[in-house]
């Protein structure tokens, strides 16, 4: 049967016109979602996988909502729902379980560093996964690679496509798709028993090709642009999706197998099972269930488990060698030699900024064989290649990189120069800190504040009377870094200079010094989170409360219960907790004023306070 042209026409631009609808809010609906439950849902505000303590908070904040409980109980609901949909081969139930385990993937969708905040929410899901380990999401990372080799043969033509390519594959899934579902809705107004027309001549099933094509252009949309400690990955609920999605269609297969027989079985000689792929290339994927079952199709149960579970297995093993999950004894070596000419070309060739810092951090990965690659592209014309490089070589151990670093403190852009400082401080070399020196000391380089950090990070006392000098500077940011400096570097002379620093300096950053103050075990630094509580910005009271919580001073109870009075959420949320490290009897008040606090986070420190404090008065 063939379909009319005038039908043809109308059906696919009208396709055409849903698909352009349907990217666009492939992209945008997720990100209205994601604004919606901010603004009207309270999430935990923490960066997961920052320190222990966001850890410890991420804890109460799941179980004071019961979500471990409720992810477990989920997940177990839609197994159930996968495998009640194959045993009783009842194609939607099964289907309904691949969607909802889809469904994370947009956290990535998600404008925050919580990686249950927002749409992220929806990773609750996928819980007793996350409890093992985050990298445990990262075992479908072998489905990455044909989005790589689009990209590697589009750029050997001279396209750059990193940026329109997620829209494209979401674009033709969302199309394909649809010509499937008018193909199937016009065959079926035609009392057509098999559609084996149109978009059926290329895929016996169109509208799965079409959603497999859709979702995975969807783990590649651009997500909220936020660098988190924490990455949680999208392709292993993407790859079980998609094999219970292929798993389905083979379910269906047997279904129109049993009712139309030839008919179908004609149909299915001529048609490719999903992909249009060659015939050859379909030969090998068929190759297991051949030698096994000794057949072209998986026709009973059995088989269609066998298949799905061998291909399943074999992607998992794949991705666990290809993410680094499973390594082979001296495969990094062996990788790094032969990737190294790929990844210079990627930085030198891209106009990405993340594809550069990617490929720069991977070459510095393999410090032993790409030192000197990353050294050369250090003298490149393009900023931003010595910005990353210089970045990168920050976690080379070599002394190989520190002459090379050591003039970049005079490039003439500042970033690089920024960049070059910060890694002369990670390389350990004393042959850096005199050139630091004098770059702290000379405010028209810009980087003041970069040398300090680095100077601390080395922890030479030949730094220690250049960082009390500049600890007067002008500039707030380099004077809180001297500080931070002095602290590291832990010379008791550097005392006296700061406490003046606390008592004379209008704009002191009453945190950074207290932290000085206190690693040199100065009593006056509980003095400076004081001062920090009342004269400090928010972000600045906030790292004071907490502070002073750890100090666990007398002196600190009444500026914490006056903070979780009267401070901004965020404060609160900082002295509520610090209040918990304490047993005196006159903050249970404070704390029990605190359970009804208009902010979740602080309410459920101050019930855990409680809890503590509870047994401890007793």
């Amino acid at each position: 049967m063939k379909i009319k042209l005038p039908y043809g026409i109308i059906l696919t631009l009208l396709a055409l016109v849903f698909t352009l609808g349907l990217t666009f809010a492939s992209v945008e609906l997720p990100r209205l979602v994601d604004t919606f439950l901010h603004e009207n849902i309270d999430f935990l505000d923490v960066a997961t996988g920052q320190d222990e303590l966001t850890a410890y908070k991420t804890e109460l904040f799941l179980s004071h909502n019961h979500i471990r409980l409720i992810g477990y109980i989920c997940l177990g609901i839609i197994i159930t729902l996968i495998v009640t949909g194959f045993v009783l081969e009842k194609r939607k139930l099964a289907s309904l379980g691949a969607i909802f385990l889809f469904l994370p993937v947009f956290g990535h969708f998600a404008a925050t560093m919580f990686f249950l905040g927002g749409l992220a929410f929806l990773r609750f899901l996928w819980l007793p996964f996350l409890d093992i380990s985050f990298d445990i999401m990262r075992l479908g990372d072998i489905v990455l690679l044909p989005y790589k080799w689009i990209l590697d043969l589009t750029s050997l033509t001279g396209l750059n496509l990193w940026k329109e390519l997620p829209f494209i594959i979401t674009g033709l899934g969302l199309f394909i798709f649809l010509l499937g579902v008018l193909a199937w809705m016009y065959g079926r107004m035609q009392n057509k028993p098999v559609t084996d027309f149109w978009i059926y001549r290329l895929s016996r099933h169109p509208q799965y090709l079409g959603w497999i094509i859709w979702s995975y252009g969807v783990l590649f949309l651009p997500g909220a642009n936020m660098k988190r400690y924490v990455d949680v990955a999208n392709t292993l609920p993407w790859l079980l999706a998609t094999m219970v999605i292929i798993a389905v269609a083979f379910m269906e297969e047997r279904k129109m197998q049993q009712e139309h027989g030839e008919s179908y079985e004609s149909f299915r000689q001529r048609t490719p099972f999903l992909f249009p792929l060659p015939r050859f290339i379909r030969k090998v994927f068929n190759l297991p269930l051949k030698i096994v079952f000794k057949k072209e199709y998986p026709d009973k149960k059995r088989e269609i488990l066998s298949v799905i579970g061998f291909y399943t297995a074999l992607c998992l093993l794949l991705s666990a060698f290809s993410s680094g999950l499973i390594g082979l004894p001296g495969s990094k070596v062996v990788a790094s030699e032969k990737n190294i000419a790929k990844l210079v070309h990627t930085i030198k060739t891209t106009k990405s900024r993340e594809e550069i810092r990617n490929a720069a951090a991977k070459l510095a990965e393999n410090d032993g064989v790409a030192v000197d690659s990353l050294i050369a592209l250090l003298g490149h014309e393009n900023v931003f290649i010595r910005w990353y490089c210089a970045d990168a070589l920050g976690s080379v151990k070599s002394d190989k990189i520190v002459k090379p670093l050591l003039k970049l403190l005079d490039d003439p852009d500042q970033t690089v120069r920024r960049m070059a400082a910060g890694s002369l401080g990670k390389s350990g070399s004393s042959e850096a800190v005199q050139p630091l020196i004098n770059a702290l000391l000379d405010s028209a380089k810009g980087i003041q504040s970069y040398a300090a950090r680095a100077l601390g990070v080395l922890g030479s006392q030949d730094a220690v009377q250049p960082l009390i000098k500049v600890l007067q500077s002008e500039d707030q940011t380099t004077s809180r870094w001297a500080a931070w400096a002095l602290g590291e570097i832990g010379a008791k002379e550097t005392i006296e200079p700061l406490i003046y620093c606390l008592e004379e300096r209008e704009d002191c950053d009453y945190y950074q010094v207290g932290m000085a103050l206190r690693k040199l075990d100065s009593n006056r630094s509980v003095d400076a989170f004081i001062a920090g509580m009342v004269k400090g910005v928010w972000w600045a009271q906030s790292a004071c409360a907490t502070a002073l919580g750890e100090s666990r001073s007398e002196k600190a109870i009444d500026p914490l219960i006056n903070a979780l009075k009267e401070g901004i959420e965020d404060v609160r949320r900082a002295a509520v907790f610090a209040l918990q490290n304490f047993k005196a009897e006159k903050i249970i008040n404070a704390l029990r004023a605190a359970t009804n606090d208009s902010d979740m986070e602080v309410r459920m420190y101050a019930r855990e306070a409680l809890k503590k404090m509870d047994f401890q008065v007793r």
